[in-house]
């Protein structure tokens, strides 16, 4: 490696480590990304993300909670993790999507996200509570 690739290889590795922190805190503040994931420096500001999941349904005009088992569980799961990590960049639409694609009964899927965050004012750990509700198109045959 030429001395003059080297320097500019260097200099482009210490403008990353510098402007990372800030990009990361924005991303972090803004979208909700755990701050302990993507090389995240936040993770020294902010306790780990939490995020809990429940899912109801509506099969008519009564809203019972979802049993999830087997391979609808592990989606449940899965899109949890993926909220933890993304924040409101793993959007509740696909989760949706799958659960009403797998039982024609289900008219709407309510989907509950509660985080547990940190609040700057209290320095107290709070729940801050989001519901998503998805409709299935009837004239279509899906959902959302």
């Amino acid at each position: 490696m030429s001395g003059s690739l080297r320097r500019r290889v260097m200099l482009a590795i210490v403008a990353f480590v510098l402007i990372w922190p800030v990009a990361h805190a924005g991303l972090v503040e803004r979208y909700g990304l755990d701050p302990w994931e993507f090389f995240g420096w936040s993770m020294y500001a902010l306790p780990a993300a939490r995020v809990q999941i429940r899912v109801d349904v509506e099969r008519g005009g009564e809203t019972v909670p979802l049993r999830a088992m087997g391979d609808m569980r592990r989606r449940v799961q899965a899109f949890a993790r993926r909220r933890t990590a993304l924040g409101t960049l793993a959007s509740t639409e696909v989760l949706a999507r799958e659960i009403l694609a797998g039982d024609s009964t289900i008219d709407v899927v309510i989907i509950m996200t509660r985080e547990i965050t940190l609040d700057p004012e209290s320095t107290r750990l709070v729940a801050r509570d989001e519901s998503h509700r998805h409709e299935r198109d009837r004239s279509k045959g899906t959902g959302t």
